[in-house]
């Protein structure tokens, strides 16, 4: 019988309950990516696993899937975490098929300062293409004008109506 939810929520690390439903983020800056301390409810035990820790909440284990984004953005050539240190990312909740149901997980992603001139949110990367590629595109394609996937869309619908 399970004694506590502490056993499943553990109150140290943040969890996609903490940021919100699907959909929901949160911009946090990485302080350090280290081993802390966790229970692992297999063996019952507490074990070291691989962490990053940010300066605006609590850490979050890292699992393969986010230990792959923080390498792509950060250390692509030189395969060191520190890389990492003093950058921003987003943590996005996203809904998961994982072990056969349907659950929330918190994915990091990239962090952009880039606005669109459009809605003035941030231009993130889509459709396989970078922050900086998609600026080069809109640039090319919408009137000299930085904008985001859904208002280069939108520009482009409005000059196909105009034709």
């Amino acid at each position: 019988m399970l004694e506590s939810w502490e056993k499943v929520i553990d109150p140290n690390f943040i969890n996609s309950e903490l940021i919100g439903t699907a959909g929901a983020e949160k911009i946090v800056t990485i302080t350090d990516i280290d081993y802390a301390e966790c229970y692992d409810e297999q063996t019952k035990k507490k074990i070291q696993k691989q962490t990053v820790f940010f300066a605006e909440c609590k850490p979050l284990v890292l699992n393969k899937t986010n230990a792959k984004t923080l390498k792509r953005l950060f250390s692509s050539n030189d395969d060191n975490p520190a890389n990492a240190k003093g950058k921003k990312v987003r943590l996005v909740v996203e809904s998961i098929k994982a072990f056969g149901k349907q659950t929330d997980a918190i994915r990091i992603k990239e962090y952009s300062e880039e606005k669109c001139e459009g809605c003035g949110n941030a231009i993130y990367p889509a459709a396989g293409k970078g922050i900086a590629e998609l600026i080069e595109i809109s640039k090319r394609n919408c009137g000299g004008k930085q904008l985001c996937v859904k208002c280069m869309n939108k520009y482009k619908e409005g000059n196909k109506n105009n034709e």
